[in-house]
């Protein structure tokens, strides 16, 4: 498995290797409002930070910024919409790994774009997610869960659609685990949190904002974090790694993308102004509050090549769950 301290590092060689150009303070500024897309409904985590970043955005352009949702098909109706835009810099969106990366290697023939079909400006945040179990399930660290599975072969897990990230990361930690588990796909996020808490299904892999919440409520177990280090919202859970799935580092991400075609002027500014944005204190509080962690100065060619990477881990994944092609 190629984790994610790799893919970034990949991501900076292949910078280095290109000889990209450096991005400079960009002279650009749009002239009337701008259309920030986001490919979930309102209320989610994806809106949060849409609206998040939306605000000091729109400071630093001198131009609104206003928050689009287009929700469906786990962000593609969004990426679809933002690959058919005008590249003038007044549309832009946030995708993330199931729209941008696992799309083109779950369903390429069907994907409304290619990955050429953006110009990719810079990462914004990562987030860990957490194994979490049904308070029934009799298991409280990631080799009870697997000793758990490996005895009932009726156990299933919940996704919020085929494909996904949190769905293709479960796969990932499982194929580690050595044990198989059914996947039930629901319709969204709240469903499967349903009947996991009505005990219709026996795990979930899901965001740390969520995860953390139910856990400290005391509806849930959560027995294991996805990422390197520890989640700040749940000190006592281990990672993965720590509980014997070695370089097992799989967060989810969302990105700044612009339609292929845009002016390097336009990129350079977009670029820029996020990076003011994701060094304030004031950015760094409120996702530390959605369980983000801000990443900064990753450069459009760095990205490009980050999303390289991170196609070929979901292919790989992909082909070792055996996922069939939606």
């Amino acid at each position: 498995m190629i984790h994610r301290r790799t893919l970034i590092a990949l991501a900076a060689s292949a910078t280095l290797l290109a000889a990209a150009p450096t991005h400079a303070q960009s002279d650009w500024k749009p002239v009337r409002p701008v259309k920030l897309l986001v490919g979930f409904a309102p209320g989610g985590s994806a809106d949060t930070l849409a609206r998040l970043v939306a605000e000091p955005l729109s400071q630093k352009l001198g131009q609104p910024v206003v928050v689009d949702n287009v929700p469906g098909a786990g962000g593609n109706i969004m990426a679809g919409r933002l690959a058919t835009s005008a590249a003038d810099g007044y549309t832009l969106g946030i995708g993330a790994a199931g729209s941008m990366a696992i799309t083109f290697e779950l369903n390429p023939k069907a994907a409304p774009y290619k990955p050429e079909s953006f110009t990719p400006v810079t990462m914004l945040a990562t987030q860990p997610n957490v194994v979490i179990v049904n308070m029934s399930v009799p298991a409280n660290n990631i080799g009870e869960l697997k000793d758990y599975i490996a005895r009932t072969p009726s156990a299933s897990y919940g996704i919020a659609g085929i494909g996904i990230s949190n769905h293709l990361i479960a796969e990932a930690m499982l194929a580690r685990m050595g044990v198989k588990m059914a996947a039930v796909p629901y319709k969204g996020a709240a469903p499967v949190i349903t009947d996991l808490l009505g005990g219709h299904i026996a795990m979930t892999m899901d965001n740390i904002t969520t995860a953390a919440q139910l856990a400290k409520e005391g509806k849930v177990k959560a027995l294991g974090v996805t990422t390197a280090k520890r989640a700040p919202q749940l000190p006592d859970v281990p990672t993965l790694q720590e509980q014997g799935l070695a370089g097992f580092d799989m967060p989810t991400w969302q990105g700044l993308f612009l339609p292929a075609g845009t002016p390097a002027p336009v990129v350079a500014a977009y670029y820029a102004a996020m990076q003011d944005i994701l060094k304030s204190a004031s950015t760094r509080e409120k996702m530390a509050h959605l369980g983000s962690q801000p990443v900064v100065g990753m450069k459009p060619e760095q990205f490009t090549a980050y999303l390289e990477a991170d196609r070929k881990q979901w292919a790989a994944t992909i082909k070792a769950a055996r996922i069939e092609p939606q």
